[in-house]
Formats: C-alpha cells, structure tokens, sequence
C-alpha cells in the first residue's frame, strides 16, 4: 500500500510537472522567426513626420471648436479619454464622444441629408440642378460645416492616436459628408465652372491623400467611398464644361500617377492589430498567474502573421499593377504549448480575421478610380478628331492601365466609359464614367 501511494504521488508529480513546463515554455518562449517579422511590420512607424493631422478636426467635426485653437483643444479632450480607459472596466462597449466647452454645430436633418450629392451618387449634377433653391438654402444654413470640412484640404493625414488605449474613438465621417460635393455642382450649375473645377480637383486630392494616410480601415475605407464619389462628380464636370477648357493646376496634382501608398492597407491594419487582443478588451494583468488561460502578448503574436501578411513589401507591387489577388491565410499554427499556456487565445486566434482580401481589392479598386479621372483628364488634353476612340485610348500613358477583367470599353452611346469594379459593398459600384465634352 505504501508503495502504491507513493508511486501516485510520483505520477501526479510528473504530471503536474510536465504541465507547468508545458505551461513556462508556451508562456515565456520567444515568438517564432515569422511571428517575430510580422510584427516588426506591424509596428514599423508610418505616420507621416510632417504636415497637420485631421483627426482632431474630424474628431470635432460637430463643435465649433476654433481653428486656432483646435490643437489645444483636442490634446485637451484626449487627456479626459485616457484617463477615463485607464479606470474603464475591460469590455466595456460605451464609445467614447467628443468634449468642448464650445457650441455644437447643427446637425443635418434627414431633409437636409435626402438633397445631398451622395459619395455613390450617379447623377449630382442633375440632383442639385433639380433641387437648386433648396441646395442653396441647406448650405448657406450649414456654411459653417462646409467650411471646416473643405478645411480638411490643409491636412496630410488622419491618426488617431487613441488605438490600443481605449475602446475605438469613431469620428462622425458622415456629419458633414456630402456638402463639400454639393456645393462643388451648385457652383458649377450656377455659371462658375472654373471655381467648380478647382474644388473638384481639390476634393480627389484632399480625400486621396486622407485615404492613403490613415491609419484606421473604417477612416480608409470612408475615404475611399469619397474619394470615388469626388472623381466621378469631376468627370461630370469634364463632361459638361467646354471642349478644351483649360484645366485648374489642382487637377495636375490631384491624378498623379498612382503609387504604393494609393494601395498600401498596411497602417489601416496596424490599427486593427492594435486592438484586437489588446487590454482594452480583456484587461491588463499584473501578474501572469491572473490570467493563466489567457496571454494577451502571445495571442497577439499568433495573430501577427496573418495581419503581417497585408504589410509584406512583396503584395505592393501586385497590388499596384492590380493583379488578381489570391491571398488565401490560413488560420495561425498552435501546438501543445499555446493550448496549455493560453488557451483562450488559442480559441480567438481561430475565429474570423477582418476579409483581408476583400479590402485589398477596394484598394485596388480605389485606385483605377484615379486612373479613370486621370484618362478622362489626358483626353481633355489630347484631342484628336482624326483618330477614333479606341485607338487614342491605346496611346495613354502606361501607368493609366487597367487589368483585362476590368473590361473598360466605350458604351454604346459613345458618351461614356464602362469599367468594372471588383469590390462588392453589397451594391452596385458605378461603372459608368462620362467622356470629356467634345472629346
């Protein structure tokens, strides 16, 4: 009996052992080579080091905090969030909101909102030609809106610089969406196409830039939608102004030639990779026994390769000669040590990543919206009576191309351009882009 017992005794010692090595080894080992790359990548610094950051202007969007002060009053407000994160509870789902001690502006009616040029909206000329008197009304009631959101012109950037400290501090994108874009066809309709033209021109350059420079996938993905909407609306100018209308200098630098940074995802997935897994969601622990089905660091290590993966130098120049994306992730390896060590993360690290690939291809989408503003804006250009459609298409320039599934032909009216979009928002993109005026 004694013998019995006391090789039970060393059974359950061995067992127990073998786990807390199980445990020490899958808790404190370093992260693999390809965990370790992927998150060098994820934290590489990619804030732009100069120019103004418009979050704090987006962040205001509905006080009318002053210009000059705004800075000020914005370091302000994001000291009152963090040292409310630092109490808050984890999991907590209120969303923070903007404070200051300044009136707020008036909110746009769904009157208001049923007279504006959608970011999707086909037809903006014509929406605001039919409703004219009631446009000029709703933006001289909301010039102040108008105003600060055209002011976003003077930014380079949008960095939100309370990831990983709290829960996601969303600005509200639509408070304002859509005047800068009326107003832009009310000024056209009401004979100042040049004054039209130039705004036009600054918008795509505006959202673009925000676009490229966010480091949030809802800010670059609302970028995008504006982005396209402020390309078609100007190749709706195009169409409408005079044949060979001298072009604003805006327009020059508003269809550049495209660039990594029109399709790079990378600082938009750093700021998911920011948060999820992060304290905010689960707590912070003092000590690693607190929570020992759960290692925060570790499972962020796991989910590193497959965000990592957006950030790979290799995807940029695919991405930029909009090849077919086939970017099939698998779930993040986990063996005995991590189930041990951390199995809670081992579960979350096997549930559904952000559609990586899905977001990728509204990149690539996003940027032959640029090429097809940047074809219409050559056409305006090169004019040539003598040469048929087709073949002046042929002789653009080579960074304005665009991949054979896109199908970009001319419709059968012989007054626009069809090209395809891969996205899919759950509704149709436009396809159709109107030719330049007598081009």
């Amino acid at each position: 009996m004694h013998h019995w017992m006391k090789g039970l005794l060393w059974a359950l010692a061995c067992v127990v052992g073998s786990v807390f090595v199980l445990f020490a080894w899958g808790r404190f080992r370093p992260p693999s080579s390809e965990q370790a790359g992927a998150l060098a990548l994820l934290q590489q610094d990619l804030k732009p080091a100069q120019g103004r950051n418009a979050f704090p202007w987006l962040w205001f969007v509905d006080i009318a905090v002053p210009d000059d002060r705004m800075d000020e009053v914005y370091a302000a407000d994001r000291a009152r969030l963090l040292a409310g994160f630092a109490i808050m509870a984890p999991g907590k789902s209120e969303l923070p909101t903007a404070q200051a001690p300044f009136p707020r502006l008036a909110s746009l009616s769904a009157a208001d909102r049923s007279l504006l040029c959608k970011a999707d909206e086909a037809d903006c000329l014509g929406k605001v030609r039919s409703h004219r008197d009631e446009v000029a009304g709703l933006l001289e009631r909301h010039a102040e809106r108008l105003r600060r959101d055209r002011a976003l012109s003077d930014s380079a950037y949008a960095w939100d610089d309370l990831l990983e400290r709290g829960p996601l501090a969303i600005p509200a994108y639509a408070a304002s969406s859509g005047l800068w874009q009326t107003a832009i066809a009310a000024d056209f309709i009401d004979g100042r196409p040049a004054q039209a033209l130039a705004s036009a021109c600054t918008q795509v350059a505006t959202m673009r830039r925000l676009h490229a420079h966010s480091n949030t996938l809802i800010g670059t993905m609302v970028f995008a939608a504006r982005l396209r909407g402020a390309v078609h609306l100007f190749t709706q100018l195009l169409a409408s102004s005079t044949a060979g209308a001298p072009m604003p200098a805006s327009c020059a630098a508003a269809f550049a030639p495209t660039t990594v940074e029109d399709v790079d995802l990378c600082p938009a997935m750093q700021g998911e990779f920011a948060f999820v897994a992060s304290p905010v969601l689960f707590g912070e622990p003092q000590h690693w026994y607190e929570h020992w089905k759960l290692s925060i660091r570790n499972t962020r290590r796991m989910l590193a390769v497959s965000y990592g993966a957006v950030c790979e130098a290799s995807r940029s120049a695919p991405m930029l000669a909009d090849e077919r994306l086939n970017l099939q992730l698998q779930p993040p390896p986990w063996d005995i040590f991590d189930l041990v060590s951390n199995s809670i993360g081992t579960i979350l690290s096997r549930m559904s990543a952000p559609a990586f690939e899905a977001y990728l291809v509204r990149q690539q989408d996003t940027a032959a919206t640029l090429r097809i503003g940047a074809l219409m804006l050559w056409l305006n250009e090169h004019r040539d009576g003598s040469m048929p459609l087709p073949q002046r298409l042929a002789l653009r320039p080579a960074w304005i191309h665009f991949a054979d599934d896109r199908q970009l032909s001319v419709n059968a009216d012989g007054h626009e351009l069809t090209l395809r979009a891969r996205g899919n928002e759950g509704k149709a993109w436009m396809t159709d882009w109107p030719l330049p005026a007598g081009y």
